[in-house]
C-alpha cells in the first residue's frame, strides 16, 4: 500500500508485510508510532481512502474472500459480518445522536437481517455479553452518558453483532486507565475463546501483548522485522529492534529505562537497505548494501543479517 497524489509518484508506506491469523488465535501487531500498524490494519479492510491511498501490490484474504477483488456490496457484507473492527477512540466511533442500543441494533438489522424488535432484544443481549450492567437500561443511554470503558464495551458489542470470524482491535485500550484496560483485554480474551474468533490486536503496549496473545508480529518502518510465538519472542528476541522495544518497557531492566536512539524514518525517506541500520547497535557494512529479506526459521521469522542468538 502506498500514499501519494492521485496521479503523482507513490510513496510506499508499507511493503513486504505478510502474516496470518488462524481461527481462534490472537496475534499482536506491534511497533513504535509511525511504523505502519494502523495503516496495515485499515488496509486489510480497504478502509483507507482511495485516493490518496493506493495499493501497489499484494492481496488480503479473509476465509474464502479476496478482499481487494470484492465489489462494494461484498465489501460491506465482509466488514459487517465476517470482520469486526474496534477503533481506538470509542467516542469518535459512536454516533453521538443515537442511543447506544440503537447503534448495536442497527448493525443487527443491516447485517443480521433481524426485524426491529428482534434487533433491539438481541442488542440488549450483546450489551450483557460484553459486561455492561443493567443492559436493558443502558441501551437507552446516549454515548456521552457512559464512561470510557463502557463506551468501548459498546463498540465491541457493535463489532460482534455480525458474529465475525475475525476481530481487529486497533489500540482498543489507549484512552483508558490501567484497570479498565485489563478489563477490556480480559473481555476480548473471553469472547475469543467462547466464539472461536480470531483476533488481531494492534498495539504498542508490550505488557498487554505478553498477557493476551499467542503470536507477535513486529513492524518497523513499514516492514515486518520479526514474527514469533509470544513466549519465544519475549525470552529471546532475534531482531535488535525487538530487543530495543522490550528493553524500553518500564521494569524490564533494572536501573535506568533504556531507549532506542533516533526515530522511525518517514516513508519518503525509507532507505533502500536495512531500515533499522542507522539506529542499530550491531549494524555492519553489509546491512547498508541492499534490502534485507525476511528469513523463516520454523515458527519464527526475522529480517536481519545478524540475528541475535544465531549460532
Amino acid at each position: 500500500m502506498g500514499f501519494g497524489p492521485a496521479e503523482g509518484p507513490a510513496v510506499p508506506v508499507t511493503d513486504d508485510v505478510s502474516f496470518t491469523v488462524a481461527e481462534g488465535e490472537a496475534v499482536a501487531l506491534v511497533g513504535e508510532s509511525g511504523c505502519g500498524k494502523s495503516v496495515t490494519a485499515k488496509a486489510l479492510l480497504r478502509l483507507l481512502p482511495e485516493p490518496p491511498a493506493r495499493r501497489l501490490a499484494g492481496r488480503v484474504r479473509v476465509g474464502d474472500h479476496a478482499v481487494f477483488e470484492l465489489p462494494p456490496a461484498g465489501l460491506r457484507r465482509l466488514r459487517g459480518a465476517e470482520v469486526g473492527f474496534v477503533f481506538q477512540n470509542p467516542m469518535s466511533a459512536l454516533n453521538p445522536v443515537l442511543r447506544v442500543g440503537e447503534q448495536v441494533a442497527e448493525r443487527l438489522r443491516v447485517h443480521g437481517g433481524l426485524g426491529r424488535r428482534q434487533a433491539a432484544a438481541r442488542a440488549v443481549e450483546l450489551l450483557a455479553e460484553v459486561g455492561i450492567p443493567a443492559p436493558a437500561e443502558r441501551a437507552h443511554a446516549w454515548p456521552h452518558e457512559l464512561s470510557g470503558g463502557m463506551r468501548q464495551r459498546v463498540v465491541i458489542a457493535i463489532a460482534l453483532a455480525g458474529s465475525p470470524r475475525l476481530l481487529i482491535a486497533d489500540e482498543p485500550t489507549t484512552a483508558l486507565d490501567v484497570t479498565i484496560q485489563a478489563q477490556i483485554m480480559r473481555l476480548i480474551d473471553r469472547l475469543r475463546r467462547a466464539r472461536g474468533m480470531a483476533v488481531l490486536l494492534i498495539t504498542h503496549d508490550l505488557g498487554l501483548v505478553a498477557q493476551h496473545v499467542d503470536r507477535v508480529v513486529v513492524m518497523y518502518a513499514g516492514q515486518v522485522v520479526e514474527q514469533a510465538p509470544v513466549q519465544a519472542l519475549f525470552a529471546q528476541p532475534r531482531h535488535p529492534y525487538t530487543r530495543g522495544l522490550l528493553a524500553a518497557v518500564p521494569g524490564a531492566t533494572p536501573g535506568r529505562l533504556m531507549a532506542i536512539p533516533g526515530a522511525v524514518p518517514p516513508p519518503a525517506a525509507f532507505p533502500a537497505h536495512c531500515r533499522f541500520a542507522d539506529r542499530c547497535p550491531v549494524a555492519a557494512e553489509a546491512c547498508r548494501r541492499g534490502p534485507v529479506p525476511l528469513s523463516q526459521d520454523g515458527d519464527r521469522a526475522v529480517r536481519c543479517l545478524h540475528p541475535l542468538g544465531a549460532p
